[in-house]
């Protein structure tokens, strides 16, 4: 029951002046939250516990009593974080096989010939930079001789139609619908990060 409402205790211990969350859990425990934190701007640490710790491993956050020295240590970094229909995420959006038409910062359109995936890729080695790496991937060819076709692009806001409603995965959870729209908020969260993080 305490985190089910995990996101009413956050905004309401705000209120009694807290600066920083400090998430003990997996990434499922942190997209409880999330959206609290973000409007908050509060600070946001994460201690792991247990499996599906994918966003920890982003931040540099190890396991153990070692993450309690990364918290302590507050070495805190501003991120990008996205936005899927609503809802936040960190690492990126995973729109599985489908015939899809995006738009595309609002100025071009998007319509691959074939079936393929979209992967929307958030925190990045090297880019930081108010951008999504938005990898496209359709399939092309005979049945018993596929190729794959790669495209990349860099875009701040996607809007993306499928032929039917499909399950596209954010930070590990999904998320049905035949309407993804995703979009960035640039630096928006201030994050507590290890010397392993994923990202400059």
């Amino acid at each position: 029951a305490l985190f089910k409402h995990a996101d009413e205790l956050v905004r309401d211990e705000a209120k009694r002046g807290i600066k920083t969350v400090v998430v003990v859990g997996n990434d499922k425990t942190l997209r409880k939250v999330l959206n609290a934190v973000v409007d908050l701007d509060l600070a946001l640490g994460m201690i792991p516990i247990g499996e599906n710790n994918s966003i920890a491993k982003m931040f540099g956050i190890p396991h153990g009593e070692s993450a309690c020295d990364v918290i302590a240590a507050r070495n805190l970094r501003r991120i990008d974080v996205g936005n899927l229909n609503g809802r936040r995420f960190i690492a990126g959006v995973l729109i599985p096989e489908s015939r899809v038409v995006m738009k595309c910062d609002g100025k071009f359109t998007v319509e691959p010939e074939s079936t393929g995936e979209i992967e929307v890729k958030n925190l990045l080695s090297d880019q930081l930079d108010g951008a999504f790496e938005t990898e496209i991937r359709s399939k092309a060819g005979s049945f018993l001789r596929r190729n794959v076709k790669q495209s990349i692009l860099r875009l701040r806001k996607i809007a993306i139609r499928t032929a039917g409603a499909v399950c596209a995965i954010a930070d590990g959870e999904k998320v049905e619908s035949d309407k993804f729209d995703i979009s960035i908020e640039p630096a928006k969260l201030s994050v507590i990060i290890g010397r392993d993080r994923a990202f400059v």
